[in-house]
């Protein structure tokens, strides 16, 4: 924990100023209370077709992260600088994620076409959760072969060294209380656990398995998937584009990573700026993102296990 606290405290030291601070914080609110009030991703932007859904999210993520740099560039210590290269790779990273958002193509559907609706509506929660291999995982593979082929071991953050797994237990455990106060929220309740929207039971009993199975299997899916948040947010987001703009990296990051969060749960959205904040300096520093997934996939499987507990 004390290297974590040292990240904290050192990235601090000349980056903070509370005019910077201030003028990032009151925008991403307006940005969720823009959201939240308007229900605007829910009701507009999922509703587009796919390919101006698309552009949707892109708008929607760029205003994010650019409006962050914009306010930095105004306020900062440090300038960032927006080269060609710059504008170049970060474009495709907003691509990927906003195509990524936009396209749910099932890797199920040939099995899908074979099985009741019902049935089908799990594997198709199942592909959501594992397309990221193909619309985050192999695209940045080549952003990486054509930006960084020299820079960065492992693809930008996902190495196993220097990752020290002490304080990142440490951080989970802190947030079960957390996540267990936010149990007994209704809107926590509302949303969580997403198993309940899979089909689950329908599933088991086609296949005429406990369903059990079905939640271990969807489950399975749901946690892996928050491998691929990490390498996209923390792993580009952070450690691919901080050759180009050093510690400015993080803030346009945290503010991208709230606008992901839209259409859950309005402290969820809230917290995730705060998290993806230190989760981002902790990448910076230790240029993996391990720990990232440990204490991110841990919050989301503890938010499946206590509403499951609520639920009975």
């Amino acid at each position: 924990m004390k290297k974590i606290f040292f990240y904290f405290v050192d990235f601090h030291r000349t980056y903070f100023r509370l005019k910077l601070y201030a003028g990032i914080f009151i925008f991403i609110g307006l940005l969720i209370a823009f959201n939240y009030m308007l229900d605007f991703e829910d009701l507009y932007i999922d509703s587009l077709p796919k390919p101006i859904r698309l552009f949707g999210f892109l708008l929607y993520h760029g205003l994010a992260y650019y409006g962050v740099l914009f306010i930095i560039w105004l306020w900062g210590n440090e300038k960032p600088k927006f080269t060609r290269g710059f504008w170049l790779k970060s474009l495709l990273g907003l691509l990927i994620l906003s195509f990524d958002r936009s396209y749910f193509t099932s890797l199920f559907i040939i099995i899908q076409e074979n099985v009741p609706a019902a049935t089908g509506r799990f594997y198709s929660k199942l592909s959501v959760n594992s397309i990221a291999i193909f619309s985050v995982f192999f695209p940045l593979l080549i952003i990486k072969q054509i930006f960084d082929r020299r820079k960065h071991k492992g693809l930008y953050g996902l190495t196993f060294q220097n990752v020290d797994w002490t304080p990142y237990l440490v951080m989970l455990l802190v947030m079960i209380p957390v996540v267990y106060a936010a149990s007994f929220v209704p809107d926590f309740m509302n949303y969580y656990p997403t198993y309940k929207r899979t089909g689950g039971l329908d599933f088991a009993n086609y296949y005429h398995i406990s369903e059990c199975w079905a939640m271990m299997i969807y489950e399975t899916f749901y946690i892996g998937d928050f491998l691929f948040t990490e390498l996209f947010f923390r792993g580009f987001l952070v450690i691919g584009l901080a050759a180009m703009l050093g510690r400015n990296a993080i803030l346009p990051m945290a503010a991208t990573y709230a606008v992901l969060h839209f259409g859950k749960p309005l402290g969820e959205s809230i917290s995730s700026v705060f998290g993806g904040y230190l989760l981002g300096i902790v990448a910076l520093y230790s240029r993996n993102i391990w720990g990232g997934v440990f204490v991110h996939a841990g919050v989301a499987g503890l938010m499946e296990l206590f509403a499951f507990w609520r639920m009975n």
